[in-house]
C-alpha cells in the first residue's frame, strides 16, 4: 500500500521508516555489553570475571536516579521542537561517545575505565529509549497499529543484531579483521559512533510529535501511585521482567559455553548470526499471529517456545555445532516475539492509564519500565558471573568436566525457571482487544457525562 493511501488510524510507511531507524544504531551501542563485554574484558583484556558482572550491575543501579527522573521530566519538557525530541538529541551524543571508549579502547583497562563507560553508555541509553518508546506509545491510539508501530521500530533493531555480527564476519573474510570478538567489538564501536547521530537526526526530522499529549499536570508522587496501582501493567510489567532476566542469564555465558563446551570459539560470530537473522525473519510471522490471536496469547507462545529450547544447552559437548545451531534457532523464533509485542501491550496498558486518570505520563510509564528491566538485568549478570566463578570456572584457566557442567547447568536451569515464571504470571493479564474498544466507549462515555454536567451547572450559574 502506498504511503498515499493508509486506511484510517494508520500511520505512513514512510513514518514508521523514519521512526524504526535510530533502534538500528540503538542495538549497536546496548546489545554488545552482555553479548561481547563479559567475554572480552576477561579473556583479552584482563579483569576478572566476578569483577565484570559486579561492575555492569552497578551500571545498572545509576538508573535508578536516573530513569524515573528523565520520565518525569520528559513528560514535562515544552520546546517547540516537542517534549521527547530534545532528550533524544542529548542521548545520542553520550551513547555514542560512551560506546566508542567501551567498544575501543585505547591502551589497558581497568575496572573504573570499564565503570565509568558503562554508567554514561546506560546514561545515554535512557535518554533516548524512554522519551523514544514514549514517543512510540503515543502515536497511536489503535490497537493493532500499536503493533505495527513497534514491529517496525524491533526490525530495525534486530537488524541492528544481525549487523553487530555480520559486518565483523564479513570484515574478517575481506579484511583479516574482525573475525576474533575483540575486533568485532572495535568495529561495532566504530559502527555506532557514525550511525546514531545520522540515523536519529534522519528520525527527529522526519517524524512530528502528536501535540495532543503536550500536557501533563499529574505530580511525580500521584503518577506513581496511580501506575503501582494499575494491575494490567505491573502483570505486564512482572512477566516482562522475568523474562527478561532469563534472557540476560543465558547470553551473558553463551560466548562462554560456545568456547569452553562446544568448542567453537572461531565461529561463534557467524552462529550467533544465523540466531539474528532467525529472530528478524521470524518477527513478521510473530506480528500476522498477534493479529489473528492477539497479544498475550502470543506472548505465551514464545515464553512456551523460550521453555522448550532452554534443555537444548545440557545436550551439547565438544564439537556439537549443528545441535548448538538447532537451540540457537528456537531461541531465535522466540525472540522475534518478546519485545515487540510486550512493548504493543504496555502501550495499550498506557492508553488505558491514560483514559482512566486523563493525564499523559507515558515517559513515567516508559522511565518505570526501562529501570525494573535494568535492574533485573543487571540482577542476572551480577548474579550468573559469580555463581560461575564459584563453581570453579575460569576463563583464563583450565576447566575439567564439573566446571562445564556448571556453566551448561547455569545457562540452563535458571532462565527456564524464569520463563516458565513469566508465562504463569503472563496467563493472568486481562488486555484483549475487545476489552480495550470496551474500556474506551466507556471512558468516552463518563467524559460526555461530565461535559454536560458541566454545561448544566453553568447554565444554572
Amino acid at each position: 500500500m502506498s504511503d498515499g493511501a493508509q486506511p484510517a488510524g494508520r500511520l505512513k510507511r514512510s513514518t514508521l521508516l523514519y521512526f524504526g531507524l535510530p533502534d538500528y544504531a540503538v542495538y549497536l551501542a546496548a546489545i554488545p555489553v552482555s553479548l561481547y563485554l563479559p567475554f572480552v574484558y576477561s579473556r583479552d583484556l584482563g579483569l576478572e570475571l566476578t569483577d565484570i558482572g559486579l561492575i555492569l550491575m552497578l551500571a545498572r543501579l545509576s538508573d535508578v536516579v536516573t530513569d524515573p527522573l528523565i520520565g518525569y521530566l520528559s513528560d514535562r519538557t515544552r520546546t517547540r521542537f516537542g517534549k521527547r525530541k530534545p532528550w533524544l538529541a542529548a542521548g545520542t551524543l553520550v551513547m555514542m561517545f560512551s560506546a566508542w571508549q567501551l567498544f575501543a579502547p585505547s591502551g589497558a583497562v581497568d575496572n573504573w575505565h570499564l565503570l565509568i563507560w558503562s554508567v554514561l553508555l546506560w546514561l545515554g541509553w535512557t535518554m533516548i529509549n524512554i522519551p523514544y518508546f514514549a514517543w512510540g506509545a503515543e502515536l497511536s491510539e489503535d490497537y493493532n497499529e500499536r503493533t505495527r508501530i513497534t514491529g517496525w521500530r524491533q526490525f530495525f533493531g534486530y537488524l541492528g543484531n544481525v549487523s553487530v555480527l555480520l559486518v565483523p564476519t564479513l570484515s574478517g573474510e575481506l579484511f583479516g579483521y574482525g573475525s576474533l570478538p575483540q575486533e568485532g567489538l572495535t568495529i561495532v564501536g566504530f559502527m555506532a559512533l557514525i550511525l546514531l547521530p545520522t540515523l536519529m537526526a534522519l528520525a527527529l526530522w522526519g517524524v512530528p510529535e502528536p501535540t495532543k499529549h503536550r500536557t501533563t499536570e499529574a505530580s511525580l508522587l500521584k503518577s506513581s501511585r496511580q501506575m503501582f496501582s494499575n494491575g494490567s501493567f505491573m502483570l505486564l510489567f512482572t512477566g516482562f521482567l522475568m523474562l527478561s532476566m532469563g534472557t540476560t542469564w543465558a547470553s551473558s555465558m553463551f560466548m562462554l559455553l560456545a568456547t569452553f563446551v562446544v568448542n567453537v570459539e572461531s565461529g561463534i560470530q557467524a552462529i550467533l548470526l544465523g540466531f539474528y537473522i532467525i529472530q528478524l525473519l521470524s518477527l513478521p510471522i510473530w506480528l500476522q499471529v498477534s493479529y489473528r490471536i492477539g497479544k498475550k496469547e502470543t506472548w505465551l507462545l514464545g515464553a512456551a517456545t523460550y521453555c522448550l529450547a532452554s534443555p537444548g544447552y545440557m545436550l551439547l559437548g565438544s564439537g556439537d555445532v549443528v545441535e548448538l545451531c538447532i537451540v540457537l534457532a528456537l531461541y531465535g523464533v522466540a525472540g522475534g516475539n518478546f519485545t515487540a509485542i510486550s512493548l504493543s501491550m504496555k502501550a495499550d496498558v498506557i492508553d488505558v492509564a491514560a483514559m482512566r486518570t486523563g493525564n499523559h505520563v507515558a515517559g513515567s510509564y516508559m522511565a518505570v519500565w526501562s529501570l525494573g528491566t535494568k535492574l533485573f538485568q543487571a540482577i542476572a549478570i551480577g548474579a550468573a558471573l559469580p555463581v560461575l566463578a564459584l563453581s570453579g570456572f575460569d576463563p583464563k584457566g583450565e576447566n575439567g568436566p564439573s566446571e562445564l557442567l556448571a556453566l551448561s547447568l547455569n545457562i540452563t536451569v535458571v532462565p527456564m525457571i524464569l520463563y516458565g515464571s513469566a508465562a504463569f504470571v503472563i496467563w493472568r493479564y486481562p488486555l484483549s482487544a475487545q476489552r480495550l474498544a470496551n474500556l474506551r466507549s466507556a471512558f468516552t462515555r463518563r467524559q460526555a457525562r461530565r461535559a454536560r454536567t458541566l454545561a448544566q451547572s453553568e447554565l444554572r450559574g
